[in-house]
């Protein structure tokens, strides 16, 4: 669940629901997503959430991805913990477990409508047979810690029963202290956890028998203090030469909170009530600054988007090509040979035939167009400073856009000026492709802050989402129509005839339209996919070139969609209400993403961070 969708449709749901049932309601979903063979990738390509792998740390020889990790009171019962496996975490926390469910813990009471924590509530613990029934269904992909409570004989009972599952195990100051008076040796690190207002106990500790320790999130009123208490407890381990490592939990709302206790000391981050006010993406955003702030100019720039950008090009000029065929003469010569009949035959029997395989020709144009605009611009801005995405997105769709030369080689009509355009564009993306095999830079963002811009631009990246997937849905419809009927209801009013007089007349000319609308159809699809990439995966603060990529490479297929309806005069409204319903998708996506995307915010932290970066 991205922050698009968090945000603008489940939240305000959400907080209709008790506080439990939402937060089991929306764990439960995200497992059984998650639990499907493509639910990772689905996971993955909605929220893009891979981290870069410059990212990764080693602490207690465990590899982890990244510093960020799930506090356990987000997921008391486990019932999310497979999707968070896949949601960008470097480790997730689970428990208290106990032999039995006498103890309880502290889950965090979010008021969805004034976004704030307004206090805690109880959970019954799991069990330790409990816990381990549900780890054993998760497929694991980050290490866990466990967090114990109970005696010591307790422990050891948990500890031989989950050994297995854990890769760190969380005590409490009395039990951690008992393993010592004990000589007892885990099989596993231990971490030892405490309050703040604890840390004189820990100081007077001559020997520190541990391998790290975990400072709690504080009991206090605001967010701004509980950073500030973590920070001030860190600098005084800090001040006597601490070296093990130091691990915080609380105390982060947004990715600047997180970046302020991490340049602190903090080995890891725990994410507590933060994750639920600032939503799913919180780590992502996280990484991506933490990424920011160490990017470093690349010294090369891949000499293979030059073949994307001129790919793109012959697709732009090929739209052009077919505009002014569209404008003209309609049809062209092997079109009427073909045929067996000439344009003014056409014209004659019907007048109204030439200018619906117009309007056909020309929406495909202005596809076209499109297409090759945002193909450049993903070549100029994102390929040519190595960034996957960029890549991934282009190939995706130029791949379906390749196959969609299928959907119109079946109707015993072979169009040898498509097949000629479809191996001229073939050869620079071939050449492309090859030459950027390898990219894996992973983006940046600069957003640090939860702000009014960032919380709009939401809105505005859910309707280009929107948009995408509609014009993908359109695409499919259309190629449907052209492999199958041909025609929809509209189409032959405004013919004023039907399909067999149509044959009767010439049985080649359904096949010629046929083969248009189904090729029209496939280039709406790929064109779409490119307009859905950008929009899931491009989306960042300041990004100038993603807003005017989306801006300019949509109004070729617009102004031709709309321009050459009104020009033959098929203006019927339910026709043209797919098209304009895109367009104000189109219209709310610039409005709302425009500050987000276009300017950089003049919040005090975030020039505090760009100060920072440039030194």
């Amino acid at each position: 669940m991205p922050d698009w969708s968090y945000h603008t449709i489940f939240k305000p749901m959400l907080s209709k629901l008790p506080s439990k049932v939402s937060r089991e309601f929306i764990h439960s979903s995200m497992n059984k997503i998650s639990s499907f063979p493509f639910g990772p990738n689905l996971i993955e390509f909605l929220g893009h959430l891979n981290t870069d792998s410059s990212l990764k740390n080693e602490i207690h020889n465990l590899k982890l991805k990244n510093q960020i990790g799930l506090a356990s009171k987000i997921d008391p019962y486990l019932s999310g913990t497979n999707a968070f496996m896949n949601l960008g975490f470097g480790v997730i926390e689970i428990g208290p477990i106990s032999i039995n469910d006498s103890y309880t813990s502290q889950s965090p009471l979010i008021d969805f409508k004034l976004n704030q924590l307004i206090g805690t509530e109880e959970n019954k613990v799991l069990t330790v047979e409990q816990t381990v029934h549900k780890l054993s269904k998760i497929h694991k992909k980050v290490p866990i810690f466990a967090r114990i409570v109970g005696s010591f004989e307790e422990f050891k009972l948990i500890e031989s029963r989950l050994s297995d599952f854990v890769d760190l195990f969380i005590l409490e100051f009395d039990l951690a202290m008992d393993l010592v008076k004990n000589n007892w040796a885990s099989s596993k690190p231990i971490c030892l956890s405490f309050y703040s207002n604890e840390i004189d106990i820990l100081l007077k500790q001559e020997n520190y028998p541990f391998d790290s320790i975990l400072i709690e999130e504080p009991p206090v009123t605001t967010d701004i203090e509980q950073k500030n208490s973590l920070i001030n407890t860190i600098q005084k381990l800090k001040s006597i030469q601490f070296e093990k490592p130091i691990f915080t939990k609380g105390g982060v709302v947004e990715p600047f909170d997180a970046i302020e206790i991490i340049d602190s000391g903090s080995s890891l981050v725990f994410l507590t009530h933060g994750y639920v006010l600032s939503g799913p993406g919180l780590p992502k955003r996280i990484n991506e600054a933490i990424m920011y702030r160490s990017k470093k100019e690349m010294t090369s720039l891949s000499d293979g988007w030059k073949w994307y950008f001129l790919f793109g090009l012959f697709m732009f000029i090929g739209g052009l090509l077919a505009l002014f065929i569209s404008l003209t003469s309609i049809v062209l010569p092997y079109d009427e040979h073909f045929l067996t009949i000439k344009r003014h035959v056409i014209l004659q029997f019907n007048d109204r035939l030439l200018p619906f395989m117009s309007h056909d020709r020309m929406t495909l144009s202005g596809t076209i167009m499109s297409g090759g605009i945002l193909f450049m611009s993903l070549a100029r801005n994102g390929i040519k400073h190595h960034y996957h995405w960029a890549k991934k997105a282009s190939d995706t769709s130029a791949f379906v856009g390749f196959l969609a030369i299928f959907l119109f080689i079946g109707y015993g009509y072979f169009d040898w000026l498509h097949a000629l355009f479809w191996v001229v564009l073939l050869i620079p993306f071939l050449l492309g492709f090859f030459k950027t095999r390898g990219l894996n830079r992973s983006p940046e963002s600069e957003n640090l802050t939860n702000n009014r811009d960032w919380k709009f631009s939401l809105i505005g990246q859910l309707f280009f989402i929107i948009l995408g997937f509609s014009i993908i849905l359109g695409g499919c419809i259309i190629s449907f129509v052209g492999v199958t009927t041909t025609f929809v209801k509209t189409d032959l009013n405004y013919l004023c005839i039907t399909p067999s007089e149509l044959n009767a007349f010439n049985q080649h000319l359904i096949p010629v339209i046929s083969h248009d609308r189904a090729g029209f159809g496939g280039g709406l699809v790929s064109v779409g996919l490119l307009v859905l990439m950008i929009s899931l995966w491009g989306f960042r603060h300041n990004q100038k070139w993603i807003w005017w990529t989306l801006l300019f490479g949509s109004l070729p297929a617009f102004i031709t969609a709309f321009g050459v309806h009104f020009m033959i005069g098929y203006t019927d409204f339910y026709h043209l209400l797919p098209p304009i319903i895109a367009s104000l998708f189109l219209l709310i996506g610039v409005i709302t993403s425009f500050r987000f995307l276009n300017f950089t915010t003049t919040n005090s932290n975030e020039n505090t961070f760009h100060e920072i970066s440039n030194s």
